[in-house]
C-alpha cells in the first residue's frame, strides 16, 4: 500500500514546519530539500504546509501511473507531456471529492492521508468539485517550480549528455505544463467573497447577542465569548489569526487599544496550527463601550476556566486551552444555520470584508479624499504604504459606486416613455 502524508512537525524552539511522509513515515528527501528553500525565505508555516499538500497529491499520481520519478530522471528523461497533462487536469478538482484505493483515512483539514489512489473512473466527472481558478493555478505554479528544481538537483548528478537530455525534455515539457495555468479571469471575479449589507450586519449582531433568544448557543461563557468575537471582527477588521493570537498583555489597561503582534513559532502555543498574525504590527483604536467588553468577557468569564490561566491567549475554548483556528470556522458554521438566508456565505473573513465595506462608506460621507482613505486603511488593516489590497476588501462599495454613477449617465440619454 502506497501512502504519502504532508505532516506537520514542531521543533523544540517552537518553529512549525511541514514534510513529506513516504510509505515507512520516512520523510521524501528531495521535498525536504525543496522546501527548506521556502524556509529560507521565513515564509509563514502555513504557506509551506500548503505547498506540502499540493506535492503530497503530486506523489499521489505518480504512484498511480506507477512512476518512479528519480528512476526516470537518473536516466536523463523528464515526465512526458502527456503525463503532465494528467496531473494538470487532477490539481483542479478537491481532494475530497477523489476516491482512494485501500484507503485508511480521508483528507482532513489539517494533515491529508494519500494513498495509493484512482479516480473514480466509473463516477460522472459532475460528481467531481472544482476548486477556484485561483487554487488551481497556484497548484500548477508549485509542482512546476518543484519539478523544475528536482530535475537540476538531478542534473548535478549525470553525464554531459544525459544531463544536456534532461535540460532539453524538462524544458520543453515545463513550458507546456505552465501554459495550463489558468488566468484569473474578471468573470471569476465576479462570484468573489463581498461584505455583509448594513442590514445583514445588523440582523447577525441581532442574533449573536448573549441574550438573544435565537442566540444559537447555550452556555453563558460560550455566548459571551462569540458575541465579543463577531464584536471584535467587525469593529477591527483584523484576519481571524490576528484574533486569535491576541494575548492578555496586548491590551491597554489606561487606554481603549489592543496591539496586534506578529508571534510566528511561538514557543508558548501550544497549538499545532498556530494562528498567525499576516500583516505588520499596529495598535488599534476600540471604542471605550468594547473595551469595557473584553475586561469584562476576562473577569467574569475567563478567569473561572482555571485552566485558561495557564495560557495567554485571549480568546480560549471551554476546557482553557487557546481556541483554534477550526473552531473559529465551526462558530460560523453555527452562526450560518442561525441567519438563513444571508445573502452571503458568512465566514470570519466576511467580517473583515464588511469592515472595509463600512470603512468605504463611512469615508465617503466625511469626505476623506482618496489618497487620505487609502493611507488610512492601510493603516488600520496592517497594509504596506502602497499596499493595493483595499481591492480586494471593496467589491460590494465600488461596485455600488459604479452602478450608480452608470445610472446617471443613463439619465442624460432622452428615452420616451412606453
Amino acid at each position: 500500500m502506497t501512502s504519502f502524508v504532508a505532516k506537520r512537525i514542531q521543533f523544540r524552539n517552537g518553529e512549525r514546519h511541514s514534510v513529506l511522509s513516504r510509505p515507512g513515515s520516512l520523510p521524501v528527501h528531495e521535498v525536504t530539500l525543496y522546501l527548506a528553500k521556502y524556509r529560507k525565505r521565513g515564509r509563514a508555516a502555513n504557506t509551506i504546509h500548503s505547498v506540502c499538500l499540493v506535492l503530497a497529491m503530486l506523489y499521489r499520481e505518480l504512484a498511480k501511473a506507477r512512476i518512479d520519478l528519480l528512476q526516470r530522471l537518473r536516466q536523463g528523461q523528464f515526465l512526458t507531456v502527456p503525463e503532465l497533462n494528467r496531473i494538470a487536469d487532477v490539481a483542479q478538482y478537491r481532494v475530497a471529492d477523489l476516491s482512494y484505493e485501500d484507503a485508511d483515512e480521508r483528507s482532513s483539514a489539517n494533515v491529508i492521508s494519500i494513498k495509493r489512489i484512482r479516480m473514480r473512473r466509473k463516477a460522472a466527472v459532475k460528481g467531481l468539485k472544482a476548486v477556484d481558478v485561483a487554487t488551481q493555478a497556484s497548484r500548477l505554479r508549485y509542482i512546476a517550480d518543484y519539478l523544475e528544481f528536482l530535475a537540476t538537483y538531478m542534473s548535478a548528478t549525470l553525464s554531459a549528455s544525459l544531463r544536456r537530455e534532461l535540460t532539453l525534455e524538462s524544458a520543453h515539457a515545463l513550458k507546456a505544463f505552465r501554459a495550463q495555468v489558468p488566468q484569473v479571469s474578471m468573470w471569476a471575479k465576479l462570484g468573489a467573497r463581498e461584505g455583509l449589507s448594513k442590514e445583514d450586519q445588523d440582523r447577525l449582531l441581532n442574533v449573536i447577542r448573549p441574550d438573544s433568544p435565537d442566540n444559537p448557543w447555550e452556555r453563558g461563557f460560550v455566548r459571551q465569548r462569540n458575541w465579543l468575537i463577531v464584536v471584535l471582527l467587525l469593529a477591527t477588521g483584523m484576519r481571524r489569526g490576528e484574533l486569535l493570537g491576541l494575548q492578555i498583555r496586548d491590551l491597554d489597561q489606561r487606554l481603549p487599544k489592543l496591539r496586534i503582534v506578529r508571534r510566528a513559532d511561538a514557543s508558548d502555543d501550544p497549538r499545532r496550527i498556530q494562528p498567525n498574525t499576516k500583516t505588520n504590527d499596529r495598535e488599534v483604536e476600540l471604542r471605550p463601550v468594547i473595551m469595557r467588553a473584553v475586561w469584562s468577557y476576562i473577569s467574569q468569564y475567563r478567569k473561572k476556566i482555571k485552566a485558561a490561566r495557564k495560557f495567554p491567549q485571549l480568546i480560549v475554548a471551554d476546557d482553557g486551552q487557546p481556541l483554534s483556528l477550526k473552531s473559529i470556522d465551526k462558530i460560523f458554521v453555527q452562526l450560518r444555520e442561525a441567519c438563513p438566508g444571508l445573502p452571503v456565505t458568512l465566514t470570519s473573513h466576511v467580517m473583515r470584508h464588511t469592515w472595509n465595506e463600512r470603512f468605504s462608506e463611512l469615508a465617503e460621507l466625511l469626505g476623506l479624499t482618496d489618497a487620505v482613505e487609502e493611507k488610512a486603511r492601510n493603516e488600520q488593516q496592517g497594509w504596506a504604504d502602497n499596499s493595493k489590497s483595499a481591492a480586494t476588501y471593496t467589491r460590494r462599495y465600488v461596485s455600488r459606486k459604479g452602478r450608480d454613477l452608470s445610472l446617471k449617465l443613463q439619465e442624460q440619454l432622452d428615452v420616451p416613455e412606453h
